[in-house]
């Protein structure tokens, strides 16, 4: 029988347990978004001169800011401070899909959804001021009835999505999409 009447059987989960100490969250480099926690004694810490490619493709509220867009925060302040000491890194996002509309401006952005402003900009531009390369496929901006002059200044409008991603993995950046 090898046990097996036993592990069939219905038995007590023990409660979890009542820890009362708060998680302290830190923002060492983006200040309003991406919030993490220092693991100083976790393994795999940051590698310093790390790139990232990041493939963003998942859109969001047109009133909220993209989910998306703040786990890019995440990553940078993962590498400025929630391990061991600071890395250095190279982060690269190519916006496109349901995403490519997250970086008009708030002209155009409000014109579209009929919204007051464009709620991923703050982030955006935090982003941008901290080293982010930010692009967005020219194709599914045109594709979208969008024009160049309507994306922020500081987002460069790409060829398109698939040359940007190959681009950027061929000068050594590591791929990590956040799709759908």
């Amino acid at each position: 029988k090898r046990g097996f009447p036993e592990a069939m059987k219905n038995h007590p989960v023990p409660a979890a347990k009542n820890d009362n100490t708060k998680t302290e969250y830190i923002h060492p480099k983006i200040q309003k978004y991406g919030k993490v926690v220092a693991l100083p004694a976790a393994s795999q810490q940051p590698r310093a001169e790390s790139k990232i490619c990041v493939d963003l493709t998942k859109g969001g509220a047109a009133d909220q800011l993209n989910p998306a867009i703040e786990k890019l925060a995440r990553y940078i302040n993962i590498y400025e401070g929630a391990g061991k000491t600071p890395a250095a890194v190279k982060i690269a996002v190519v916006l496109h899909g349901d995403a490519t509309l997250c970086v008009l401006n708030d002209d155009a952005y409000a014109k579209h959804f009929k919204a007051e402003r464009n709620p991923n900009l703050d982030c955006l531009h935090e982003l941008h001021q901290a080293g982010v390369a930010i692009y967005v496929c020219g194709q599914s901006l045109t594709g979208k009835g969008k024009q160049s002059e309507e994306v922020v200044v500081f987002a460069d409008v790409a060829v398109s999505a698939l040359t940007s991603l190959v681009n950027l993995q061929a000068d050594g950046y590591a791929y990590v999409p956040l799709l759908k």
